[in-house]
């Protein structure tokens, strides 16, 4: 299976931003904390040289030392990332503390343009500034449409539509951004997908497969194994491999498998 996903509306949403980018001081770009890098839309970042600030948002589902590996990462590269949870509202003290100190001869409050893929969390992150439900917020990529200007205290914010790259040259990233629900499960294999994901945690994260669906015992595949288990069986006890591969994603998106993360940072050097 080749992930390819680029709807009109993300051409639309794009051309958006660009011409948005002339009304504000700066940008504040939202990733996923569980895969800082493959969450970044790399059309974004040639597209403006104004004030960045990167926030690692869901960091409460990602594994903390690898965020921490990551936010020093990003600091080798010049980059202010800070972690937050969305939830709790942790880490948004200091994003405001960055904001204020980048724009210290402005007479008037500094606007920003949020930006990011789908479903990675820029709505919720206005919510939170605003101290209001002020953006629609959904489960699904691609909710938020338009313009919509907000008021927030020491800043002025301008939402933006979540856009994602015209193509996948990352075969890896894309499997990734569906795992995390950044493109629509309609689009792709959800099968395949679960099953690669289910061998990354086995491979990386055992003890937390462990921990939620038990041993394996090697006789079927560890998809199969898990639809066995958890019930997700069609006449004759065959495993329903579309269910048992839709319970597997809904475990990792909503953190029934702790704290995890999809990448690492790139070795230095």
């Amino acid at each position: 299976m080749t992930i390819q996903w680029y709807p009109g509306h993300m051409h639309k949403a794009r051309r958006m931003i660009e011409a948005e980018l002339k009304l504000v001081d700066g940008v504040v770009e939202v990733v996923d904390a569980r895969l800082p890098l493959s969450s970044r839309n790399p059309d974004l970042q040639d597209l403006t040289d104004k004030p960045r600030f990167l926030v690692l948002a869901k960091a409460d589902l990602a594994d903390p030392a690898v965020t921490e590996q990551w936010v020093k990462y990003w600091a080798s590269q010049g980059i202010s990332a800070i972690p937050a949870n969305l939830v709790s509202g942790s880490g948004l003290q200091e994003l405001r503390r960055e904001i204020n100190g980048a724009f210290p001869n402005l007479k008037r409050l500094p606007r920003l343009l949020i930006v990011g893929i789908p479903n990675v969390g820029k709505s919720t992150l206005i919510n939170r500034l605003t101290g209001r439900r002020s953006a629609r917020v959904g489960a699904r990529p691609g909710i938020t449409r338009g313009k919509q200007w907000l008021t927030a205290k020491g800043m002025q914010l301008l939402d933006s539509p979540g856009i994602l790259w015209p193509k996948f040259d990352d075969q890896e990233a894309a499997r990734k951004l569906v795992a995390v629900a950044a493109v629509r499960d309609e689009v792709v294999d959800g099968v395949e997908i679960a099953a690669w994901l289910l061998s990354y945690l086995m491979d990386r994260y055992p003890e937390a497969v462990l921990e939620r669906y038990g041993t394996f015992t090697g006789d079927e595949h560890p998809l199969e194994e898990v639809g066995r288990k958890r019930g997700c069986l069609l006449r004759g006890g065959i495993v329903d491999l579309n269910q048992a591969a839709a319970l597997v994603l809904k475990d990792f998106r909503s953190g029934r498998f702790g704290s995890i993360t999809l990448e690492e940072p790139p070795l230095e050097g």
